[in-house]
């Protein structure tokens, strides 16, 4: 289910009308099914890549060990960090395309393309050229100097850096063919080529692996994995649009300005979600010891896992938003936020809930009982669980001030997160040791999510308490009623099976799931939270998938 149906129908009681109303219904009708099926497709892919990252993470774990997995997550961290050096300009793409291809302003749209081209080229050479002078330093930055690891362990950390940025930087300059596919929404085309690219990638990952050249074979794989897959995003790129004209020459510096002043606005949320999602890990790496990101870097793994599913709902919402303003739809955005984060807040809630509640149980399922640091992992999910729930609940605001052309709201955001994650993560970490940094990110992204609700309602001069009272209220009453009750259920089972391989320990998961699933739904259903018209969609789409 989406969070996106409500676009395509104004009122949940309304009526068809005559002719004329009609093919507006079904012009909105028609809307409203293409951003629930961008917004399945996203989940499905996003649920995929969890999947196989689950899977492979242990995998990996087993065959290279603790201290080259750690080397292989912090490389991973680094490269986000380039990633997060484009000036926003990746989300630009997804308005001006949507927005362009909207008006059917086919040179425009171009001149749009022409420049992402040039431009993450350009930033792919640069930041290559970076790395190759200086990535001893940040080897040493990253607790992985010559002093610190065995010169066989440098060497390996070196070619991962440096083989990554190159990987890195070769998907980035083919990155404007995805970006394209999501500014159109089709989000299915893209998610089919990115599914079909992890199967090859994890079936690589096995082979590599089982004959033995570890951390180098990994980033040897992944190499030939962005390349084919960067070359089928082209092909797709130019099947979607056969008027796409690729002539670098197109690339106008006035287009490139205004995307650029739309961008840099967002660079700083970007720069926020590195501090608050990706800091803690060079934390502790540097603070404490390479081989302590290995427990962290699980936890977050987990929980981050069940965030990003949860963003997959508001995915969609920045080139959906973008279309309707393009259209002077402005009512239909307003009704577009308040339903989307009440399917937020009804799905996520409950999810966030059940993740703090079985945590120990499912990493314990997970990792297995041998794993020496399971104790350290199941806190840190626990603590960042409250955080990135708050974080979470801010997904369709951020998606829908953006489309409305109002970035310097998320801007505003990503200023207070960076000073309140600099300042509580850096002390905490000093004060607290290895579960500082997740304490300090938590309070972070709690304080600020709310700050962020205070920007935006004051903007739609709407009151931000009674919308958040009656959003969260009651999925959050429930769904603690819910936990306690699978907390004593759980407790019982535990102490009675004394349940120690995976199977049992899944069964008593399954078992729980079903319990507090059960709870949750038949509760919320005898409250006013949904309204007809959430009732009617809900039972459609079980209607279409069989589940009814």
């Amino acid at each position: 289910m989406s969070t996106q149906e409500i676009p395509g129908t104004n009122l949940p009681d309304r009526p068809s009308g005559p002719t004329g109303d009609q093919s507006v219904s079904n012009k909105q009708e028609s809307f409203s099914g293409k951003v629930i099926r961008n917004t399945l497709f996203n989940v499905v892919g996003s649920l995929w890549s969890i999947a196989i990252r689950f899977f492979m993470a242990k995998y990996i774990f087993d065959h290279i060990g603790n201290e080259r997995h750690g080397v292989w997550f912090v490389v991973g961290i680094l490269t986000g960090y380039f990633g997060l050096l484009d000036f926003g300009l990746a989300r630009s793409f997804d308005k001006f395309f949507a927005e362009y291809h909207t008006k059917r302003d086919y040179d425009r749209f171009n001149k749009v393309f022409n420049i992402g081209f040039v431009f993450y080229f350009l930033f792919s050479v640069i930041t290559i050229g970076v790395i190759f002078l200086l990535y001893e330093p940040l080897m040493s930055m990253l607790g992985l100097s010559r002093d610190r690891v065995s010169t066989e362990l440098f060497q390996e950390s070196a070619f991962a850096m440096i083989g990554s940025v190159i990987i890195f930087g070769l998907g980035m300059s083919t990155s404007v063919f995805g970006m394209m596919m999501i500014g159109l929404q089709r989000m299915d085309i893209f998610n089919k080529i990115s599914i079909s690219f992890s199967i090859l990638g994890a079936v690589g990952t096995l082979i590599v692996l089982e004959a033995g050249y570890g951390l180098r074979g990994l980033v040897v794989n992944n190499g030939i994995i962005v390349v084919l897959g960067g070359a089928v995003n082209v092909m797709a790129a130019y099947h979607l649009v056969p008027t796409l004209k690729f002539n670098p020459f197109m690339a106008e510096w006035e287009m490139f300005r205004k995307m650029f002043n739309f961008g840099t606005k967002l660079q700083v949320a970007k720069l926020a979600n590195l501090l608050a999602f990706q800091l803690n890990t060079w934390l502790i790496s540097a603070f404490l010891h390479v081989g302590m990101v290995t427990p962290y870097g699980f936890a977050t793994g987990f929980i981050g896992s069940i965030r990003n599913v949860l963003l997959m709902l508001p995915s969609a919402v920045i080139p959906a938003t973008s279309e309707l303003e393009s259209r002077n739809e402005k009512e239909r955005s307003l009704e577009f936020y308040d339903r989307g984060t009440r399917y937020l807040v009804l799905f996520g809630t409950p999810i966030c809930t059940f993740s703090i509640v079985t945590a120990s149980l499912v990493m314990l399922a997970w990792l297995g009982p041998e794993y020496k640091l399971l104790t350290e992992s199941v806190w840190v999910v626990k603590i960042l669980a409250i955080g990135y729930y708050a974080n979470l609940s801010t997904g369709v605001a951020t998606g829908v001030a953006v489309g409305m052309g109002k970035p310097e709201y998320e801007m505003k955001f990503g200023v207070m997160l960076a000073i309140f994650s600099l300042v509580l993560c850096f002390g905490l970490v000093y004060f607290i040791g290895f579960y500082g940094p997740a304490v300090g990110s938590t309070i972070s992204l709690t304080v600020c999510a709310l700050y962020f609700y205070k920007l935006f309602h004051r903007y739609l001069k709407q009151p931000m308490i009674p919308f958040l009272t009656r959003m969260y209220g009651m999925p959050i009453l429930i769904s603690t009623l819910a936990g306690l009750v699978i907390s004593v259920l759980q407790w019982q089972l535990v102490n009675t099976f004394e349940p120690v391989s995976r199977l049992p320990i899944l069964a008593v998961i399954i078992l729980e799931g079903l319990v507090f699933s059960a709870l949750y739904i038949f509760l919320i259903l005898r409250t006013s939270y949904m309204d007809a018209y959430d009732l009617n969609l809900f039972r459609r789409y079980l209607e279409k998938f069989g589940l009814r």
